[in-house]
């Protein structure tokens, strides 16, 4: 037997058990839907079947709508500081194909109508100025640009490609609120600012804009472009992330300790790729045929059209009255704090959530306030609470799911790419799989681990687990690992 643990030949088919490559994550539980108020339910379950994609990824996308108008409309109630920003972080996993950005584009179809209007028109204002300018003098020009200032920059929303950076320059020049939405999660969780320097003050300044929308961006005086500090600014974040490719940044102890994650609301459902059957009925069918879409576009509307709670003195910021809860809505929430609080002590149900649990009674408060707004309800009455309550309890099994499964090295993810692709391989008909040589996989295999530094890697994690074995020539895959094992008769012997 050599350093790979190689198996002499027997002429026996392989039949070892193979032994799990990572820790079984449970299944998810059942998005609560049903607990979403009535115009909001609807919607989201319309939405998803719309699409054909999991409901708690058209749920998370409602939800951020109605953050998105709520945030510079209302705050939240606060027991230590009597009031907060009603700001939300949400953050969905999901395969590329999950059908994340057609959900968006449906919940947000009056907001984004709304941005672009607003971009329309600052457009036109901003070419007028800067004709109006062409052929002055200097002193000409001077005296024209003081007269006709620039308009302010209308944007509300940013998307995949914008930075901490270029978010904080936005925020501090004066926009009161900001939706940063993202289907490329990993590229802001795993991206430059998170990887350089500066990580630490990057995750203390978000931290700060969700918690009380304050902010500060100090730079030399030769670059002092977005430069300087702001108060009362609100900023809400939605993103979508593989799960393969933020693996690392879910287990993040600085990630996780400085509180970041935690204030996420998060999802992880199944995917529903494989099922989404297309039939005649559904390639004629339009948004705008259902109802309850349509009924929700025009709540989102309605809301649109209701003044923002900005300072009079200073239209940058935002002034909103907190939204006052009921006694038995209070009464609820202490029951779920009290409860989440005490989960956290050692061998709690919580104990290693710590972090997430501990933020849970502030977010849970953000979405009742969020849910009350768009229900055009003046209080966060009980009902609302028990939704807000069952979407934040929701968050917590699925961060527990996520955030306390052990931790995955390079060479175990190398190997899970490699066996998936081995499997899927056979299980479409490719029987060659089931024996192979070097040179074949080199030639023929998954093309990102076709070198031979990175085919060893995941390789000897899965001789070890037996998942391959090899008689110093051929690679075979273990037949126990192909759905129903029917295929044992067939597959090659040593």
């Amino acid at each position: 037997m050599n350093k790979y643990g190689v198996l002499k030949p027997t002429r026996l088919v392989y039949t070892k058990t193979p032994e799990p490559l990572v820790e079984n994550i449970s299944a998810p539980a059942p998005y609560p839907v049903d607990s979403l108020p009535t115009i909001m339910r609807d919607a989201v379950i319309a939405i998803a079947d719309y699409v054909q994609a999991p409901l708690a990824l058209a749920g998370q996308s409602v939800l951020g709508a109605a953050a998105y108008i709520a945030q510079t409309r209302v705050d939240a109630w606060s027991p230590v500081r009597n009031q907060m920003p009603c700001s939300l972080f949400m953050l969905a996993l999901g395969d590329s194909g999950d059908r994340k950005s057609s959900v968006h584009k449906i919940a947000f179809k009056p907001i984004e109508l709304a941005e672009d209007k607003r971009r329309e028109v600052y457009e036109l204002a901003s070419k007028s100025i800067i004709e109006g300018a062409e052929g002055l003098t200097p002193k000409e020009l001077a005296a024209y640009e003081k007269s006709n200032p620039m308009p302010d920059d209308p944007t509300t929303i940013v998307t995949s490609d914008c930075s901490y950076s270029r978010l904080t320059s936005i925020l501090i020049e004066g926009a009161p609120s900001l939706f940063w939405n993202s289907d490329e999660g990993a590229q802001m969780l795993g991206g430059h600012s998170m990887k350089s320097d500066d990580r630490t003050a990057v995750l203390g300044g978000l931290t700060k804009w969700w918690d009380d929308g304050r902010g500060e961006r100090i730079r030399a005086k030769s670059n002092a472009d977005g430069s300087g500090t702001a108060t009362n600014r609100r900023l809400s974040i939605n993103l979508l992330a593989q799960e393969v490719a933020i693996r690392h940044e879910l287990k993040d102890p600085v990630l996780r300790g400085q509180g970041f994650l935690p204030r996420f609301l998060f999802c992880a459902p199944e995917s529903l790729k494989g099922t989404r059957l297309l039939t005649l009925e559904r390639l004629e069918r339009k948004p705008e045929d259902d109802q309850r879409i349509v009924t929700y576009w025009n709540r989102l509307m309605l809301l649109l059209d209701t003044p923002q709670a900005l300072n009079p003195d200073d239209p940058t910021q935002v002034k909103a009255e907190a939204l006052s809860l009921t006694n038995d809505a209070k009464h609820l929430w202490l029951k779920f704090y009290d409860k989440t609080e005490i989960a956290q002590k050692r061998f709690g149900d919580y104990a290693d959530l710590a972090p997430f649990a501990s933020r849970s009674g502030e977010i849970a408060l953000r979405v009742a306030t969020v849910l009350a707004h768009f229900s055009l309800s003046k209080t966060v009455d009980s009902e609302i609470m028990r939704s807000a309550i069952a979407l934040t309890d929701h968050s917590l099994s699925e961060w527990r799911r996520y955030a306390c499964t052990a931790q995955v090295d390079q060479d175990t993810e190398l190997a899970i790419l490699a066996i998936d692709w081995l499997v899927s391989k056979v299980e479409a008909g490719n029987k060659q799989w089931m024996c192979f040589d070097g040179r074949q996989w080199s030639q023929k295999g998954y093309s990102s681990l076709r070198s031979a530094k990175k085919r060893n890697q995941a390789f000897t994690v899965l001789l070890e687990k037996k998942h391959l074995h090899t008689d110093g020539t051929h690679y075979y895959l273990n037949p126990l690992l192909i759905k129903g094992a029917a295929t044992t008769a067939t597959l090659a012997t040593i």
